[in-house]
C-alpha cells in the first residue's frame, strides 16, 4: 500500500465521493477550507514547502475530534503569487484570483455557504481578500479569511514574529535550519508595501519552542475556525456550534519530521537548491504530475487523479537506472474537469488558468537550468490542454518536452479498453492496490458511454467522428465503464509493469539527443 499524502480521512474533501456531497445536509455551520501555500526562500534555512509543512500539521490538529459533517479541507492550492526572485513556481495575480475563484465555484456547487481561506505566504493577503470578495459577489458564499500572520506565525521579512514560524517549521521537520549563503537583496522597508526580493537571513533563536509555539497557533486556529462556523451575517440568529474545547496536543516528542518523498524539488532548502541548479546537466530531466479533482463514481473518492499522479511517482523512482536525473516538480493538482460538472465535489479550473499554471512551472525550471521536462498525467480531461501547451512551451521556451503515458493494460476486455475510461476497471484496481480504505466497492457499478459494437460511427470518444459531452450525457451513475470487475492483485499487477514503463521512457527521455 502506497502512503498518501492526503491521509487525512476523516476532513479530506479528496477523500469523498460526489454522493457524499449530495447526500450532505444543508447546514449554515459547515465550513469548506481551502489551504493556499506557496513556495519561497523565507531567509529562514528552511526548504521551499515550508509554509505547506506548517499550514497542513495546523489544520490536521485544529480540527481533530470535529465531526468531518461541520469541516471539509481542500486540496493546497499551491500556485499563489510570487512577486520576488525568492518565490518559486508562482502565478500573475490574475492567474491566481481566477484559480481561487474556480475553486471557489466547485464549493459553492457542492452546496458549502462558507469558504475559509488559510493563507501561509506573506505575499497573497492582499489577492486573497480581493478573491474572498469576488467569491461572496459573485457565487453568494460567506468567504473567510485567516493568513499565517492571524496565527502568531508571519513569514513576512519585516515581521518579529519571523523566528517563532522558524521554530515551529524546524520542528516540524527535525532540521537545524541552515546558515546564510548569500546577501539579502530589500529595500524601502518602512514604506508599503517595500521591496523584498531575497530576505535576510534569520538565524535560529534557541529560546524558542517550536512544539509550544505550534500548539498555540493550533488552539487559536480552532477557535477561529469556530467562530466561522458560528458567524452569522448581522439581523439572524447566532449558530450553536461548541469548537472552542481543545483535544490533547502532542507533545514534542511526538513531532516526528514528515516521511521524505526523495528528488522532490520543493524539500529543498535554498542552499541545496543553488547546489543543485549549478550543476544540472543537459539530461536533467524534471517531472510534472498533473492530475484533478472530480467525481469518479459513488465508490471512488474525488481525488483519484491526484492520488494516482502520486502513486506513479512514487512506484517508478526505484525503477530508474541508477544515476538517472530526474526531479519532481510541484503537482498540479486542481485539473480541467468541467464535463463532470452536475456532480458535486468536483473542482475544475479553466483551460487558461491551466495553460497558465504550466507556463509558470515551465519558465521556474527553465530558469533553475532544466532542459527537458516530462508530464505525467492522470486526468484526461487536462489533455488537450497540455498538448498545445507543451508545443507553446517547446516553441518559446526552447524545452525538451516529453508525455509520459500508461496504456491501458491489455488484460482489460476489449469493450473496457475502448470505453472504460473512468471510474471503470482500470482505476478501480489500481485504488484498490495503492489506496484501499478509500473504495466503497459495494457502490461499484457497471456503465459504459458506448458499445464497440453499437451501430453508426459517432461515438463520445475513440471514433472518426466525436460529440463533446458532459459527464451526465453519457453516465447517471458518473462512472464510464466497468468497477465491479475491478481487483486489487490486478493493481498491483497494472502498477508493476506501469511504473517500468514510466522509468523506462524517462531514462530513454535523459539520454536522447537534442536536434536543435
Amino acid at each position: 500500500m502506497f502512503r498518501l499524502s492526503h491521509d487525512d480521512l476523516r476532513t479530506a474533501w479528496s477523500h469523498r465521493t460526489w454522493e457524499d456531497f449530495a447526500a450532505a445536509p444543508a447546514s449554515d455551520t459547515r465550513i469548506a477550507i481551502l489551504p493556499l501555500h506557496g513556495f519561497a526562500d523565507h531567509g529562514l534555512g528552511l526548504p521551499l514547502h515550508l509554509e505547506e509543512v506548517i499550514g497542513s500539521r495546523l489544520l490536521r490538529d485544529a480540527l481533530a475530534g470535529i465531526p468531518p459533517s461541520e469541516a471539509c479541507v481542500l486540496p493546497p492550492l499551491r500556485h499563489v503569487v510570487g512577486p520576488y526572485a525568492a518565490c518559486s513556481f508562482s502565478v500573475d495575480p490574475d492567474t491566481a484570483l481566477a484559480l481561487i475563484g474556480e475553486v471557489a465555484a466547485g464549493v459553492h456547487a457542492a452546496g458549502f455557504r462558507k469558504l475559509v481561506l488559510l493563507s501561509s505566504s506573506p505575499w497573497a493577503t492582499e489577492l486573497t481578500a480581493t478573491a474572498a470578495l469576488e467569491a461572496r459577489v459573485a457565487l453568494g458564499l460567506h468567504t473567510y479569511l485567516i493568513p499565517l500572520s492571524g496565527l502568531g506565525l508571519d513569514l513576512h521579512p519585516s515581521s518579529a514574529e519571523r523566528s517563532r514560524a522558524q521554530a515551529v517549521g524546524a520542528a516540524l521537520l527535525g532540521v537545524v535550519p541552515d546558515a546564510a549563503f548569500r546577501a539579502p537583496d530589500c529595500s524601502d522597508g518602512e514604506r508599503r508595501p517595500g521591496y523584498w526580493n531575497l530576505p535576510t537571513h534569520l538565524a535560529p533563536d534557541s529560546t524558542l519552542s517550536g512544539p509550544l509555539l505550534l500548539a498555540e497557533a493550533t488552539a487559536r486556529l480552532r477557535r477561529l475556525l469556530g467562530e466561522i462556523a458560528a458567524h452569522r451575517t448581522p439581523g439572524t440568529a447566532p449558530a450553536l456550534i461548541h469548537w472552542q474545547s481543545m483535544p490533547e496536543l502532542p507533545s514534542a516528542a511526538s513531532l516526528a519530521p514528515p516521511v521524505g518523498l526523495g528528488s522532490h524539488l520543493a524539500q529543498l532548502t535554498p542552499r541545496h537548491l543553488a547546489t543543485l541548479t549549478a550543476d544540472l546537466h543537459d539530461g536533467a530531466v524534471a517531472l510534472l504530475p498533473t492530475g484533478a479533482i472530480e467525481q469518479h463514481g459513488p465508490h471512488l473518492p474525488v481525488g483519484v487523479d491526484a492520488f494516482l499522479g502520486e502513486v506513479w511517482t512514487s512506484a517508478l523512482l526505484p525503477r530508474l537506472p541508477q544515476g538517472t536525473p530526474l526531479w519532481i516538480a510541484p503537482a498540479i493538482t486542481y485539473g480541467k474537469s468541467n464535463e463532470h460538472r452536475g456532480f458535486p465535489g468536483t473542482l475544475s479550473v479553466s483551460a487558461q488558468s491551466l495553460r497558465h499554471v504550466i507556463l509558470s512551472q515551465a519558465r521556474q525550471l527553465q530558469a533553475w537550468g532544466f532542459r527537458r521536462l516530462a508530464i505525467l498525467n492522470t486526468h484526461g480531461g487536462n489533455s488537450a490542454v497540455l498538448t498545445y501547451v507543451l508545443r507553446e512551451v517547446q516553441t518559446t521556451l526552447g524545452l525538451r518536452t516529453a508525455w509520459l503515458s500508461v496504456p491501458a493494460s491489455a488484460d482489460l476486455p476489449a469493450q473496457e479498453r475502448a470505453y472504460g475510461f473512468h471510474g471503470g476497471t482500470w482505476e478501480t484496481s489500481l485504488m484498490l492496490a495503492a489506496a484501499p480504505q478509500l473504495v466503497r466497492f459495494d457502490r461499484a457499478v457497471c456503465e459504459y458511454p458506448s458499445r464497440i459494437d453499437d451501430p453508426g460511427l459517432l461515438r463520445p470518444e475513440k471514433a472518426a467522428a466525436t460529440f463533446a459531452w458532459l459527464t451526465s450525457d453519457v453516465s447517471r451513475s458518473g462512472v464510464m465503464g466497468d468497477a465491479t470487475a475491478a481487483r486489487a492483485e490486478l493493481g498491483h499487477a497494472w502498477i508493476d509493469r506501469g511504473a517500468a514503463t514510466l522509468a523506462a521512457q524517462l531514462a530513454e527521455f535523459s539520454q536522447s539527443k537534442s536536434s536543435r
